[in-house]
C-alpha cells in the first residue's frame, strides 16, 4: 500500500479564535510536525492542503495568516494543493496529484475536524482511497457549548463506521 501524509489547513488564520484544540489540548502543531518529520525520514510523500480563498476570511487577513504554520513548511517537491472549499478534493488537482504518485492510502492530520478534515476524508473515501485519520493530530474549535472533548469523538465514531481507519500519532509506523 502506497501511503502519503496529507496535512490539512494548519494555517495561522485558523488557529486564532476560537482556539483550535486536539483531544489532548493545544498540541496540534507539535503532533503534525512529528508526523511530518517521520514521513520525511522514511521518504513517504507529503501533500499539503491549503485554504487560499482570502475573500472567505476576516477583513485584514494577510498572506502570513494564510501561509502554513512556520513549523510545517513544505519542502521543494512536496505538493501544495490550494483549495477554495472545505474538501481538498473539490475543484483541485489533489486526486490527480495523489494518483500520479501512486498513492492509494492517505494519512490525514490538521484542521478542522468538523470542517475541512471531515470533508477531505469523506471525499477521499468517495474517490476510492484508504484513509487513516490521526485522531490525536486533528483539531477543532473549542466552544463553551460544544467542547472538543465532545465534538471530535462524534466525528471519530462516524468515520470509523464509514471504514475510515483511526490511529494515534504514536502508533503510526511510517
Amino acid at each position: 500500500m502506497n501511503k502519503a501524509l496529507v496535512i490539512v489547513d494548519v494555517q495561522p488564520i485558523f488557529m486564532k479564535s476560537p482556539k483550535m484544540l486536539t483531544l489532548d489540548g493545544d498540541d496540534l502543531v507539535a503532533k503534525c510536525s512529528g508526523l511530518l518529520e517521520a514521513a520525511r525520514t522514511t521518504h513517504m510523500p507529503v501533500v499539503f492542503v491549503q485554504h487560499v480563498d482570502k475573500d472567505d476570511m476576516p477583513e485584514g487577513t494577510t498572506d502570513k495568516d494564510m501561509a502554513f504554520h512556520q513549523d510545517l513548511t513544505p519542502q521543494a517537491g512536496e505538493p501544495v494543493i490550494g483549495k477554495m472549499f472545505g474538501s481538498g478534493f473539490m475543484q483541485t488537482d489533489l486526486d490527480e496529484t495523489l494518483r500520479s504518485l501512486g498513492i492509494n492510502h492517505l494519512i490525514v492530520c490538521g484542521l478542522s475536524a468538523y470542517g475541512c478534515v471531515n470533508q477531505t476524508v469523506l471525499f477521499a473515501k468517495l474517490f476510492g482511497y484508504d484513509v487513516t485519520v490521526v485522531q490525536d493530530a486533528i483539531a477543532a474549535p473549542e466552544y463553551e457549548q460544544w467542547p472538543v472533548t465532545e465534538g471530535i469523538p462524534i466525528f471519530l465514531a462516524q468515520w470509523k463506521k464509514g471504514s475510515i481507519n483511526l490511529a494515534s500519532a504514536r502508533s503510526l509506523r511510517f
